[in-house]
């Protein structure tokens, strides 16, 4: 096979190009891409040679949607913040759960899931040639019990969702080996962290963007190896600096001005950062101070060959957004130590040979077009919520398994026989090489990531034929309404039975225990916004996940950039960048 793909490739005088069906945005699968999917048997060897050839230019089983929409396609599929007080169906114990209590689908609290007081192999049923495949795989899902939340191993964590192994976390999402954080998302490893998105090996860190191995700091973007600073972007190894961009192993910086440690001490204490009029208005000047500072094209670290943002450590990566020691990949997000997989997000962990996948645990090998797979998934298509299989096509909610199709056990003998005839009928349908469609997700999609990353109004989404949830108020109040001090010295602590109101959305929310001993341990000021709210202001800080041409604005070279050409920030490359880094 290899040699066939050595000598056709050869062939092939350009690219295939494609318009989405849902965008109508062009798109091309290039000469990798068609190599990848002839390894992963999604086109078979002879439509692979006939398309590097050129004899064809279509066949099952290559994409219709762009890589954005493939993207869209499944993160609706993964609600991570939108949690829930209802029952189990299993026990009656109240639980929380990433389903509502009007589900259509029964809900299991996680022990309950996970023991053997059920069997998800009950519910098989036999492939039906005369429906379609996601007709059977909706019916399927239906019927199979669901986890109330994607957790694991965690302690004194109950309002979490998609983490693991946490100690002492609170509205927490993506938050994995990690202790004492609170309103954060893709945290790793970090401990005693507050409203923070992507904070890998951080302490004490508070309303950060990217911070990576920093410790006591507040306001940091793009940043790694920093400590007792505040509002710093794209620095490495800064200590007790405040409002500097793009400078290295620097202490006592104030816009980037060097001044000595009595400087810099007096400057800070006539700030006063623990008033929240004095924060916020800091927090503005800061933004329009880097909108006037160059900034480098891409936030890459050690890596080679690549496109894409927020890559380290990795190679050979090609239109991948916040990927981490990968290897031969594209189009993956949210990506770990993996390599050869295309169209993967949320996860990896030592995976190999994966295509679209959307959320998958460590060692998952030569998989496809599957949802939540929890790990040490193989050989398997179109499977959901399992862990530990191998050969398994259409399956939902199994553990330990192989040989199964809709949750119907068979033996090697029969799969083998049965899985070709069933991927002869989905290309007939249309089916194969289609990820499940959007209509099929058991989420509204304002409740899942992809209004996160590809943000829809409630019109929009209702047009484009995706289900909208209507957002009800979890705390119900009608007292008068609470007046927070400006500076945190003076908070009482009867704030922790009062009821705050958003001042932007309206919604209420509380301040926890843990949350107010933060704020008074760092000298913070109390937030005036819902933590959704908050939420959202740290990922429109964020460059989108979409790429475009343009040049360097000092030496004139060709770029691809997460900022778009209409941007008024200064944008250099590489070379150019390195010349003015301090």
């Amino acid at each position: 096979m290899h040699y066939l793909y050595r000598n056709v490739f050869c062939k092939l005088k350009k690219m295939l190009e494609r318009t989405c069906r849902i965008s109508g945005e062009k798109f091309v699968i290039e000469k990798d891409d068609l190599e990848f999917y002839g390894k992963r048997n999604v086109i078979t060897a002879e439509n692979l040679s006939d398309l590097l050839s050129g004899k064809i230019s279509d066949c099952a089983g290559l994409p219709t949607l762009c890589p954005a929409e493939r993207q869209r396609r499944r993160l609706s599929w993964r609600n991570e913040r939108k949690l829930y007080k209802r029952k189990c169906d299993a026990t009656e114990k109240d639980i929380i759960s990433m389903y509502d209590g009007s589900s259509i689908f029964s809900i299991y609290e996680q022990k309950y899931w996970w023991s053997d007081n059920w069997d998800a192999l009950d519910y098989g049923q036999e492939f039906d040639f005369s429906k379609s495949f996601f007709e059977q795989f909706k019916a399927l899902q239906k019927k199979v019990p669901r986890i109330a939340l994607h957790v694991m191993g965690n302690e004194n964590s109950s309002y979490v969702n998609s983490s693991g192994y946490s100690k002492n976390c609170y509205l927490s999402y993506q938050t994995d080996y990690s202790e004492g954080c609170l309103y954060c998302s893709v945290a790793s490893h970090s401990t005693d962290c507050v409203d923070c998105l992507m904070a890998n090996k951080s302490e004490l860190c508070y309303e950060s963007i990217n911070s990576n191995e920093s410790y006591g700091s507040y306001y940091l973007f793009d940043s790694k190896n920093c400590s007792d600073s505040w509002f710093l972007k794209n620095c490495i190894g800064c200590k007790n600096c405040f409002g500097c961009v793009n400078l290295r192993n620097k202490e006592y910086y104030f816009l980037n001005k060097k001044l000595s440690k009595e400087e810099y001490d007096k400057k800070i204490k006539l700030l006063n950062l623990s008033c929240y009029s004095a924060v916020d208005g800091m927090r503005k000047k800061f933004f329009e101070f880097v909108k006037i500072v160059p900034q480098k094209f891409v936030n890459v670290i050690n890596s080679e060959d690549f496109s894409g943002d927020g890559i380290y450590n990795s190679k050979l990566v090609k239109n991948c957004f916040d990927c981490f020691a990968c290897e031969n990949c594209k189009y993956c997000a949210s990506f770990e130590y993996s390599s050869n997989c295309h169209d993967y997000d949320m996860g990896g962990y030592s995976s190999e040979w994966c295509y679209e996948i959307g959320s998958g645990g460590d060692k998952n090998f030569q998989t496809s077009f599957s949802i939540n797979i929890w790990g040490k998934v193989s050989n398997s298509f179109y499977c959901s919520v399992g862990k530990n299989l191998s050969n398994c096509f259409g399956c939902i909610g199994l553990r330990q398994k192989k040989y199964c199709i809709l949750n119907k056990q068979y033996t090697k003998e029969e799969y083998e026989e049965l899985v070709p005839k069933i991927i002869e009928h989905m290309k007939k349908t249309g089916e194969w090489g289609e990820f499940f469609p959007t209509s099929m997700s058991p989420f509204a999609y304002n409740e899942t990531v992809a209004n996160e990353y590809f943000g829809l109004t409630k019109e929009e989404a209702e047009r484009n034929g995706y289900i909208w949830k209507e957002e009800k108020q979890t705390v119900q109040y009608t007292g008068p309404k609470y007046e927070i001090p400006d500076d945190i010295k003076d908070v009482p602590d009867e704030i922790l039975e009062k009821v705050l109101q958003c001042e932007r959305s309206g919604k209420f929310f509380r301040i926890q225990k843990a949350e107010l001993k933060f704020y008074r341990k760092m000298n913070l000021p109390i937030p005036r916004l819902h933590p959704d709210e908050r939420h959202k202001d740290r990922m429109k800080l964020r460059n989108p996940r979409k790429l475009w041409k343009r040049k360097c604005d000092d030496c004139n070279c060709e770029i691809q950039t997460t900022f778009a050409p209409e941007r008024p920030e200064k944008i250099l490359c590489e070379d150019c960048y390195l010349k003015i880094v301090d």
